[in-house]
């Protein structure tokens, strides 16, 4: 769960031990599904906001069919007729071409109807290309070998916990784009606490510092070109990260901030640079 970046209230799943259950029964030598098969089908899931609260109304198994424009557009024209054209005045969907193309199809069929994009996903997108760098994809992986080491390891994770005061360092995924810049925020927060834990008598003194992938890690934790460029990419983009929070809260509605807080965003990159 560490290592993927899994949050831990997973395990509160009402599914969660019965999967435990049924993998135990099948005994060792147990293959787990691959990438390939978790991914499964492809599930269109449609949801409807309205003064109660988000509803899921269904979902559409698209696995064996081509997600055409044609095809999006009769799914959604047929959702917005179920739940009452009178009913419907905003639709959200990705950024795929085809759905940008399902918008203009929906907003022509519908005159009172107004499509965009999901707000999430567009931070989301920016901040993979800015991942793409290599210049970032350095920094990152520094930051893993750093993290890494710490969490493969009892004594330099017990001294990590004691150094941090019990705060745990996320570890950037190599898939994920939002949380390569949140887990850079983290590692940053504790600078200071890692640095003094590999500069401290109990670091020094210990078996562990002897070891050459020990040094290798003292000099990881010590390298200020690291840390500057680690300041420098968290500095423009945590604006970015800060809206995404907002973009993906479920305590409330995001429309009525989305436009200020993307201004807010932009002033603060151009204070900061």
């Amino acid at each position: 769960m560490v290592d993927a970046s899994v949050p831990f209230n997973a395990v509160n799943s009402a599914y969660y031990q019965p999967m435990i259950d049924v993998i135990a029964n099948m005994g060792a030598g147990y293959k787990g599904p691959n990438f390939g098969r978790v991914r499964g089908r492809t599930l269109l899931n449609f949801l409807v906001y309205c003064p109660k609260g988000t509803i899921f109304l269904k979902s559409v198994d698209a696995s064996h069919a081509s997600k055409t424009a044609e095809l999006l557009f009769k799914l959604f024209k047929d959702v917005v007729n179920f739940v009452g054209p009178e009913n419907v005045v905003h639709i959200v969907t990705d950024n795929a071409t085809n759905y940008v193309a399902v918008g203009r199809l929906l907003e022509a069929k519908f005159p009172k109807l107004y499509w965009s994009p999901c707000a999430a996903h567009c931070i989301n997108l920016m901040l993979q290309d800015i991942g793409k760098l290599n210049e970032f994809s350095e920094i990152v992986s520094h930051a893993s070998k750093i993290t890494k080491y710490i969490y493969n390891l009892c004594h330099p994770l017990y001294l990590m916990r004691k150094f941090t005061g019990g705060r745990e360092i996320l570890r950037p995924a190599p898939t994920r784009f939002a949380t390569n810049f949140i887990a850079l925020q983290s590692i940053l927060a504790q600078k200071n606490a890692l640095r003094a834990m590999v500069t401290s008598k109990e670091w020094t003194i210990s078996a562990y510092s002897k070891e050459a992938k020990a040094k290798t890690f003292v000099d990881q934790v010590l390298d200020s070109k690291f840390w500057n460029q680690c300041t420098d990419v968290v500095k423009l983009t945590e604006p970015l990260v800060r809206v995404l929070c907002i973009v993906n809260s479920e305590d409330k509605t995001a429309m009525g901030f989305i436009y200020q807080a993307f201004n807010m965003a932009r002033e603060e990159m151009v204070k900061r640079f």
